[in-house]
């Protein structure tokens, strides 16, 4: 990692001694993912190099890997005033002349497009924030992850999207937070980009403009009812949409809990926003590139016998836009894509889609969680919209997927094994139907 990237950190370590800090606390983890997959479809064994068929523990694009050191810190300023940062590095460490052909993330710059110097290692300041607090208020503004149901920080890869931001938290009003933010730039590849999409974090972790020109949210989040959250949000994403999300989540005699989601988009595409995803000027003029979609979602889990059951169900309704994270255009806060590999932002909460998914985990077994899933499906055609920036599905699809998970720890590394299969069905066509299984084990240790 440069020198001059590290050297905000290096200043939080020198601590009181200098700067007169106090409270310092170091931070951080390291992190190796690997990830590998088997597929075919209906052209497989055409050659070789074909993208049709390809085996699992090769060298080619299907067989991933990467390593990830970060180191943080925190600091008392003064009375009510803290910061934070956190420096981040990637690295193959070789791997790709002897097990791999790709990695997972930071492999596309902002723009969506593949970098051909991806398998270089790269580092980045990932947090740089100040934090201050006065009674019941907080501000936090600077580099920092972000949790909202439609723009947040995304921690299934190896490495995580941040943002730039001013956001401003409030509980005055009893049982009650409200939210205020600001968000000027971020490093995902998402929504303008969806050639970037799977990839978490731009190459080098650049920050760009968050959309065209940043974007607000606002919330409320009360939990007066007993056993109960509901949150309300509302977006405005100039040049692109606005948008709002409503949530409710209660528990019932302390063993099953419901939910019940309703969102929607409120597509406002300017020109250079239509142009940048491949359409012509005058195309954000069109109905077609400018339908409201909106999202309803409802999900039941319970406990029994040392096992947690859920079941969930979505239905998104044709539009312009879909759900998935706005910031990487890849998983969703909607039930339905919660947890999956495959099955997430870009299939069960795209437009025009029905998906239902169940699911099971236990702790029986000392030391291991393990979790299962299954989930389904299918997307229409999207009549009267085109899939203008969300790359939503214009065929009618069928997909399935069932993912098996195993947790554990060996001595203080935590280790997870993941084996997913995925199937693909386009109606009207067999060319680009496939059925991929996949393997991805991460090795974690926090410091």
């Amino acid at each position: 990692m440069k020198m001059v990237k590290m050297s905000l950190i290096a200043v939080m370590a020198l601590g009181s001694s200098v700067f007169a800090v106090d409270n310092v606390k170091m931070n951080g983890d390291a992190k190796l993912w690997y990830q590998t997959s088997e597929f075919s479809g209906p052209a497989a064994g055409t050659g070789a190099g074909s993208q049709s068929e390809q085996t699992f523990f090769n060298k080619d694009a299907n067989s991933v890997a990467e390593v990830k050191l970060s180191v943080g810190a925190t600091a008392d300023l003064m009375k009510n005033l803290s910061v934070g940062v956190k420096g981040t590095a990637l690295s193959t460490l070789g791997l790709e002349n002897n097990l791999v052909g790709a990695i997972p993330a930071a492999k596309f710059d902002n723009s969506g497009a593949s970098v051909a110097t991806q398998l270089d290692d790269q580092s980045w300041v990932e947090e740089a924030y100040l934090a201050y607090t006065m009674d019941k208020t907080t501000a936090k503004v600077g580099r920092q992850a972000l949790n909202t149901p439609l723009a947040f920080s995304e921690d299934w890869n190896i490495v995580s999207n941040t943002f730039e931001a001013a956001v401003l938290l409030n509980n005055d009003l009893p049982n009650t937070t409200l939210v205020g933010a600001w968000v000027g730039k971020h490093n995902g590849v998402g929504l303008l980009a969806p050639a970037g999409r799977n990839s978490t974090v731009a190459h080098g972790g650049k920050f760009s403009t968050f959309g065209t020109d940043g974007a607000y949210a606002f919330a409320a989040v009360n939990s007066s009812l007993p056993n109960t959250t509901v949150q309300v949000w509302y977006y405005n994403v100039p040049s692109i949409a606005d948008a709002y999300w409503l949530q409710a989540d209660t528990k019932i005699m302390d063993t099953i809990n419901v939910g019940v989601q309703y969102a929607g988009m409120i597509p406002k595409l300017s020109q250079g926003t239509v142009v940048a995803a491949g359409y012509p000027a005058g195309a954000e003029n069109l109905d077609a590139v400018k339908k409201d979609s909106n999202v309803l979602a409802i999900k039941a889990a319970m406990d029994l016998s040392g096992f947690n059951v859920y079941a969930a169900y979505s239905t998104v309704s044709s539009g312009t836009l879909g759900f998935s994270n706005v910031a990487t255009g890849d998983k969703s806060s909607v039930y339905t894509s919660l947890g999956s590999v495959y099955m997430d932002g870009e299939i069960a909460a795209a437009p025009d889609t029905d998906a239902w998914k169940v699911g099971a985990s236990t702790k029986l077994i000392p030391g291991v969680v393990l979790s299962t899933s299954y989930a389904s499906a299918k997307t229409g055609a999207n009549t009267d919209a085109l899939a203008a920036v969300a790359r939503a599905s214009t065929l009618n699809t069928d997909f399935t997927a069932w993912d098996v998970v195993a947790k554990t720890k060996a001595g203080p590394v935590d280790l997870t094994a993941i084996y997913t299969q995925f199937d693909k069905n386009v109606k009207a066509t067999d060319t680009t139907d496939k059925t991929t299984d996949t393997f991805r084990v991460i090795a974690a240790l926090k410091f």
